[in-house]
């Protein structure tokens, strides 16, 4: 059995990259940024949208009463 050089790995692709770099190539840094924004903006909408719903929810129920 080959014994492998100690590394991590790429946390965009995966692939082996020495233990002081995260990313592999700027490509994969970039990529991975772009991604991360995506998340962060859907989480945001998300957000917005659950309180928005209460709030017309609760809206409603007070109108009905």
């Amino acid at each position: 059995m080959a014994v492998l050089p100690e590394h991590d790995h790429c946390k965009f692709c995966g692939d082996a990259v020495p233990f002081d770099q995260a990313y592999c190539s700027e490509k994969c840094y970039w990529e991975d940024q772009a991604g991360l924004r995506a998340k962060k903006k859907n989480n945001v909408l998300f957000a917005v949208f659950t309180v928005a719903s209460v709030a017309v929810t609760a809206a409603v129920g007070v109108m009905l009463r």
